[in-house]
């Protein structure tokens, strides 16, 4: 199949160029000249490479285009510089300073990182830790210049002791509990010591672009300031840049509004990475001029946002004191002022953007220079290193005009993975927009798409009319080139790489763009039909594998290790003692029997009330119904939510494993407490491998590449290394998947590779919850949860039994046995009004939560309240096996609660009837419901595996097209419209 030109429409011909993409449509509208009548590069551009293609490492040659044009402290004011707002803040820094100082913690996250390679004899490396900073102190006070100093928000830092001409720059980047990198300036407690400095000292925030006219600013005065850095994602943004100069000027605040904002209401908060809905006055200094701020405000509601009420009240305190300082303050209108906490509005994303999935790839940023050249596009690049994936995902926006900042599950108008493993963990297409495109630049064929994709990427792929393409180029050093071009082709929407666009790209890579890198390109990029793809099955007693979205907990360049002080220790039996002892160093709890999951969600101890199989004792499948005691534990629950179950592994498994690898059970290990900073954790080896460390779970290769360090034999070393490297894929491939093996396996497997117990701690993760769909209602059943789960297990290809670890766990629990627990919220929601009708459509336990409208209604009704038709589909094998809570649907239907029910068992009849089919039956009434308005406007919700979602679409389309004269484009377009109304609801897996 020929290349064709990238573009939404799911009707092209192939081979046959389309129209032009909505990419190219948005981009080349706004001036982006390609034809070749003015190019962004000369042949004397700094940003144009002098390699000539014939040198041994055409690496070097990428990696010294991408830096020729980055910002570093030679660079001149006034040159236009490629680079993140930090790039260039450090670079000036370094430029205007006799002194800079580095904190360690802030190197981890990537806030001057780069400086030490810049100027060693300037730059000076400082621990963050107790007393390490007296150093800096000392020099400041002799100092006769410029100090700089790069730290966080959570640095210990004695800003009182420092004296003499300071400008600390303060990162707002933060790892959470989980690891993952967040923004923290609105952390507890942040804002609130800003508040509280010294008074000699100026604190000034700043965010995006303000970054850089802010420090010229800075650095053109003395004294000392704090200086707040918005560096977690806007920040973080390569976008391109004036190189400053030092510039006297005010730092204030600035006031904007949305078009549907309330001239009298405003909300003020810090300049950072929160977005307000409204009117927002931004702060960018806690001193801004009174008289100023009291004009801005005056007669008007001012909400002062803070992420805590202690951090709202103080920065409340810093705005009223300053209005009240105005010499105008006595006789002017003076506003309402109260405190708020921080709601972050929804951000609005303009433009195209392109989410890149890579291991190293300088491909991203080559493509983030190449548009950056254009005056009229709002070029920015974004990236996020993940440690558990092994890769980067890049960003790219192509916007006119001022855009959000760009988040790791930014929503995306075109993937691009050139890096198989992310596909194994991540999923991918949840952040591509409905219509988007998937290029995959893999080394696959078209024939092998539907094998290599999950049964539920494909389901997504065919319901959500997304566009797939491959590219399939031979391996060569200079691929980045080829792949410049095929980007090219799918932007500008043509088969072939026009001759503008050509001498651009020439130019850029300095006459290195050749016939063969246009060819292999134009040749290796073709579209795949997904038409023609089967939606599989899922074999019966399987679950599929659910995929997460990215998780950015990693800085590019930047090494991640734990603190030598802070590596788990298996301690001696006096440990304990110590602990109670030491409560402040080792967090202890009061009841040292309340063993818990180390998690920062709020959790919660429930006991088992009753634990009942639903399905035959003879049957394959064991359903069973769990009912969970609630009172005295302050859990509550709405109808739809999910409940999170932190189970245990099996006892007599660990007990087994404890005794294989030589260990006690009963001693005691110490590890740093994830909840707690700077204090450690413990507890015996067998609570450790039963309640935490998820030993029998599945491998990652990062576990395999692990164990090769550790392993003492040759061969156990080297087979590790193959599975753990891109050359091992299948075998690590039929491990994962056809074996199905755990930890403990691998363990086992590889004798000589034995990590201690306090080395697994940081090896194996720890056991996560699994969340399952509420299947009561708390107003009905009173203090208690109701489950519908059905236990999974199976037979790997070496014939030996499989279970899963958390369903094992719950069908073993007996009543009066204890359960930690935690609530997820859920998209499944009733409609805002009781009377609106509710379709709902649920396969096996996808029943649950509608085992939980139903009881809603029911106990609505017996208050008297007045409520709408519920319709019920529910498909399952067999009518006399599986039909869950037969009895109680019977009675719903009898007393007029359930109105229709559509039941559907596959395997009673010659021929296999699902709820598809029982929906097609009903689609007058199916497609009247859906047109309804008002209170009479239907939900429809669909709970369960992922398999029947385009044959479930495809009913509600053809009900609406047969039955109320819809074109079949204005059907699809009505349930999309279903689904931004949340009309139209769909929680599978």
């Amino acid at each position: 199949m020929s290349p064709i030109a990238l573009t939404s429409s799911t009707t092209s011909p192939p081979g046959v160029p389309a129209k032009k993409s909505q990419i190219a449509a948005a981009n080349l509208d706004n001036s982006l000249v390609l034809d070749g009548t003015q190019t962004p590069y000369s042949t004397t551009s700094t940003a144009v490479s002098e390699y000539d293609g014939k040198g041994s490492d055409p690496g070097d040659y990428f990696g010294t285009l991408l830096a020729s044009s980055a910002p570093v402290p030679s660079t001149k004011p006034g040159a236009t510089v490629y680079g993140s707002a930090i790039d260039v803040l450090e670079a000036f820094a370094v430029k205007h300073s006799k002194s800079t100082f580095v904190y360690d913690d802030a190197v981890e996250l990537g806030f001057g990182r780069r400086l030490a390679s810049w100027d060693e004899s300037s730059v000076f490396p400082v621990q963050a830790r107790e007393g390490a900073g007296l150093e800096l102190a000392g020099y400041a006070a002799k100092s006769a210049g410029k100090v700089s100093v790069f730290a966080t928000t959570s640095t210990r830092l004695d800003l009182a002791s420092i004296r003499g001409d300071v400008v600390v720059h303060l990162a707002t980047t933060a790892a959470s509990e989980s690891l993952e990198l967040v923004d923290s300036l609105f952390a507890p407690g942040v804002i609130k010591s800003l508040t509280s400095l010294p008074d000699d000292w100026e604190v000034v925030f700043s965010s995006a672009d303000e970054i850089v006219p802010n420090a010229a600013k800075l650095y053109a005065g003395e004294g000392k300031v704090v200086h707040v850095v918005e560096s977690t994602f806007a920040g973080r943004e390569v976008a391109k840049y004036t190189f400053p100069s030092v510039e006297a000027g005010d730092i204030g605040f600035t006031l904007s509004s949305d078009d549907n904002s309330d001239d009298k209401d405003v909300s003020v908060v810090p300049s950072g990475h929160a977005r307000v809905s409204g009117a927002v006055l931004r702060l960018n200094t806690l001193t801004p001029q009174p008289e100023a701020l009291a004009a801005a405000l005056a007669g008007k509601t001012v909400s002062v946002v803070g992420g805590t009420k202690t951090d709202a009240d103080a920065l409340k305190a810093v705005i009223l004191s300053t209005i009240y300082s105005a010499p105008t303050s006595s006789h002017a209108v003076l506003p309402t002022v109260k405190s708020v906490l921080l709601d972050a509005a929804q951000a609005t994303h303009s433009g195209k953007t392109v989410s890149f999935y890579t291991a190293q790839s300088p491909l991203p940023e080559l493509l983030a220079h190449i548009f950056l050249s254009s005056p009229s596009i709002n070029t920015r690049l974004a990236q996020f290193g993940s440690v558990s994936t092994r890769g980067v995902k890049s960003v790219l926006a192509l916007a006119q005009g001022d855009a959000a900042p760009l988040t790791p599950n930014h929503r995306s108008d075109v993937a691009w993975v050139s890096d198989a493993n992310v596909l194994k963990s991540t999923d991918v297409l949840g952040s591509l927009v409905d219509g988007g495109i998937l290029v995959l630049n893999l080394p696959w064929t078209e024939e092998e798409l539907p094998v290599k994709l999950t049964r539920s990427e494909i389901a997504s792929i065919k319901s959500r009319n997304i566009r797939v393409f491959l590219l399939d180029l031979s391996p060569s050093p200079l691929n980045p080139i080829r792949e410049t071009v095929a980007f090219m082709l799918l932007y500008t929407g043509t088969a072939k790489l026009g001759a503008g666009v050509r001498r651009v790209l020439d130019a850029f890579y300095s006459n290195n763009l050749g016939r063969d890198e246009i060819e292999d390109a134009q040749a290796g990029l073709i579209e795949a039909d997904p038409s023609t793809w089967t939606v599989p099955e899922l074999e019966e007693g399987k679950v599929e594998k659910l995929k997460s979205a990215w998780e950015w907990d990693a800085i590019l360049g930047v090494s991640i290790h734990l603190d030598e002080d802070t590596q788990p220790q298996l301690g001696a039996s006096d440990l304990a003692a110590r602990h109670l002892l030491f409560r402040e160093a080792y967090a202890a709890d009061a009841d040292v029997s309340a063993l818990r999951p180390s998690t920062p969600d709020e959790t919660f101890l429930v006991t088992v009330t009753e634990n009942r199989r639903l399905t035959p004792a003879t049957y394959d499948r064991n359903v069973f119904h769990l009912e969970l005691e609630t009172a005295g534990t302050g859990l509550k629950y709405e109808i739809g939510e999910a409940i999170g179950i932190h189970g245990w592994n099996d006892a007599d498994e660990v007990y087994e494993f404890c005794s294989w690898y030589g260990v006690e059970p009963d001693a005691l290990v110490s590890f740093p407490n994830p909840l707690k900073a700077g204090t450690m954790e413990t507890r015996t080896v067998f609570q450790l491998l039963q309640q935490n460390i998820d030993l029998f779970g599945r491998p990652g290769k990062a576990f395999y590449a692990a164990l090769a360090k550790l392993a003492t034999s040759k061969s156990d070393a080297m087979t590790l290394k193959f599975i753990s490297a891109p050359e091992g894929a299948e075998l690590f491939k039929r491990l994962a998947e056809l074996e199905t093996v755990t930890f403990a396996d691998v363990l086992r497997r590889f004798k000589t590779a034995r990590p201690s117990i306090e080395e697994l701690v940081g090896l194996v993760p720890e056991i996560k919850p699994r969340h399952y769909s509420i299947a009561s209602s708390q107003k009905a059943v009173g203090d208690k949860v109701e489950l519908l789960i059905v236990t999974v297990d199976w037979i790997n290809s070496k014939g030996s039994p499989r279970f899963g670890q958390c369903t094992r766990y719950l069908a073993a629990l007996a009543p009066g046995a204890k359960v930690t627990v935690s609530i997820k919220p859920s998209v499944m929601k009733l409609p805002p009004d009781n009377r609106q009708p509710i379709i709902m459509a649920g396969l096996g336990t996808g029943a649950a939560p509608f085992r939980a409208f139903m009881q809603h209604r029911a106990w609505q009704r017996s208050q008297g309240i007045e409520v709408g038709p519920l319709v019920y589909y529910f498909g399952s094998r067999y009518r006399s096996q599986e039909y869950l809570y037969g009895e109680d649907i019977e009675a719903y239907v009898a007393s007029g609660i359930i109105s229709h029910a559509g039941l559907a068992f596959s395997r009673d009849g010659k021929d296999k009837v699902y709820i598809q089919h029982k929906m097609k039956q009903d689609k007058k009434m199916l497609a009247d419901m859906l047109r309804g308005h008002g209170k009479d406007a239907a939900y429809f919700y669909l709970c369960g595996p992922t398999w029947p979602v385009p044959d479930v679409y495809e009913a509600l389309v053809g009900s609406l097209v047969e039955e109320a004269g819809f074109e079949r484009k204005r059907a699809e377009e009505y349930i999309e419209e279903l689904k931004e109304e949340e009309r139209y609801v769909l929680e599978v897996y």
